[in-house]
């Protein structure tokens, strides 16, 4: 049995390749007046005794197949009654399958990064310019 630790709490990555974001479409069903951003980066919610690290890779790994051998905190951020976690890697392995949560994936390069501005949301925009700067 999974058990959340907290609903509000969160872990995402940045996942790079090259100069290339990941970026993964919600599915229709994902997609709320509560959280209107069509497009999102891997990752998601606690599971008990997990950490925020391992949390960020165990859901990268659920919602794209992608194994992460390494991740690095870069920040965190408060959305409404929500905490999250953001963490960046390049360093990862496999082909990417989607779970049911997303219906597609884009590599977006970080020159045409602003163009998804306002389908990510102003928070995760924001950590990943932070991302590229830190890279």
């Amino acid at each position: 049995m999974i058990v959340r630790v907290k609903k509000e709490l969160v872990s995402k990555v940045i996942i790079f390749n090259g100069g290339e974001v990941l970026l993964l479409k919600r599915a229709t069903g994902s997609v709320s007046d509560d959280s209107p951003w069509t497009w999102d980066l891997p990752g998601g919610h606690l599971d008990a005794g997990e950490t925020f690290q391992q949390a960020a890779m165990r859901e990268v790994f659920e919602e794209t197949k992608l194994v992460l051998s390494e991740v690095y905190y870069i920040g965190h951020e408060k959305n409404k009654d929500k905490m999250t976690y953001f963490y960046i890697t390049d360093q990862w392995n496999g082909d990417i399958k989607l779970s049911r949560e997303h219906i597609e994936y884009k590599w977006v390069s970080v020159s045409s990064m602003n163009v998804y501005k306002d389908d990510v949301g102003s928070m995760y925009y924001k950590m990943i310019m932070k991302a590229v700067k830190t890279r």
